[in-house]
């Protein structure tokens, strides 16, 4: 078999790349979490390195070549070192099921091409552009060292033979399905600042309003043919026009920062935060009653009143008032609910501030009678 053979044999090999591709490019869209993502990522990697051992070329009588080393090498800098053991593991076990003369030097190979790709995943750069995924490239065909296993005679015999045709692949290859593969990273990580960016407030990462539509949609499919009772907690900073005037903007937009901060610290990791506006957050509490609602609101609100700020020598402190409605989920939209809570707000506002005030809409002659009472009132 002519070097141009050995090429193309490898090059057919190497036509997966497009697979792991699509299957990076799908895990990292669809898979949020970082050690299922490492999981996932393991199981294409090792999917490629094993179907590239089933397409590959013998030399001699038990001696395989393939551009296992490629898939091998990028699944622990893609996937992370555990990706890497694991692939390596799993080829190697598909190495020894194959047989041959060649098993120890396929072995030892692959625990090489594993070596090098933890090595790079952990000292490495975390940017992989040109530079270093050709580095990335010449450091795999260390792999190739493993034919030593079988005596130096067959080894130089065999690196003869197959050694340039090797070497070329497994740089351009591990150079190109890099790049695809770190394009893939990046235009996905692009893609989800955009997509999170989109539904959240810059200044304090909190949802923004624009959020509320599809997080009504996920707390009626999330209490589907249940009943299921509900809070919206709504708080405004008192006189925070005070703060701004006196301090300026930026310490204006410090002190609301730290406010939504302290607020996001004492809700579960199920219930929303959302800048509704100016100086107001509201958080929406599933599966919490009134009673509860009401108690979650005086904390946030007892920690802020607790806050001191500083500014050029001076120390300052804010209070913030808090309007409560319970709600049914299914029943009773958002946006009713966060209209009640905003009038419990600014019955607090009229009580003199720094207080939570309840408004609850869980019994429909509640909603009737406050409604009854509240005509007329100026919001």
């Amino acid at each position: 078999m002519g070097s141009l053979d050995i090429v193309g044999e490898l090059i057919s090999s190497l036509g997966l790349g497009a697979l792991i591709v699509l299957g990076y490019s799908f895990i990292l869209r669809h898979i949020r979490r970082p050690l299922h993502q490492t999981y996932a990522s393991a199981i294409v990697f090792a999917g490629g390195a094993v179907a590239a051992m089933t397409n590959a070329f013998e030399m001699q009588l038990g001696y395989v070549f393939d551009a296992r080393a490629v898939f091998i090498v990028l699944s622990a800098v893609f996937g992370g070192p555990v990706a890497g053991l694991f692939v390596s593991g799993a080829a190697a076990a598909a190495r020894i099921w194959i047989g041959g003369q060649g098993v120890a030097a396929g072995v030892v190979g692959i625990a090489i091409a594993g070596a090098v790709g933890i090595g790079f995943a952990i000292l490495g750069p975390r940017i992989l552009r040109f530079r270093p995924l050709l580095l990335l490239g010449c450091l795999s065909n260390l792999y190739i060292l493993s034919v030593l296993v079988a005596g130096w005679e067959r080894a130089v015999d065999i690196f003869i033979a197959t050694g340039a045709p090797l070497i070329v692949v497994n740089t351009v290859g591990t150079v190109l399905l890099g790049s695809a593969l770190e394009s893939t990273r990046r235009a996905t990580s692009y893609l989800h600042d955009v997509e999170f960016n989109a539904d959240r407030d810059p200044l304090t990462g909190l949802y923004n309003r624009r959020a509320l539509t599809q997080l009504e949609f996920t707390i009626d499919r999330e209490s589907a043919g249940e009943q299921k009772g509900g809070c919206v907690i709504l708080f405004d900073i008192d006189r925070f026009k005070a703060v701004n005037d006196r301090y300026g903007h930026p310490r204006r937009d410090e002190v609301l920062k730290q406010v939504a901060r302290t607020i996001v610290t004492r809700i579960r990791r199920s219930d929303f935060a959302v800048r509704y506006g100016g100086e107001e957050i509201a958080i929406i509490l599933l599966a919490t009653t009134v009673e509860n609602g009401f108690r979650v609101a005086e904390q946030i609100r007892t920690t802020i009143e607790k806050l001191e700020f500083t500014f050029e020598g001076q120390t300052f402190s804010i209070t913030i008032s808090a309007g409560v409605a319970g709600f049914a989920a299914g029943e009773t939209r958002l946006a009713v609910a966060l209209d009640y809570a905003d009038r419990a707000l600014y019955r607090a506002k009229n009580a003199g501030r720094n207080r939570t005030e309840v408004l609850d809409l869980s019994s429909k002659k509640a909603e009737r009678s406050e409604d009854e009472a509240l005509q007329g009132d100026s919001i």
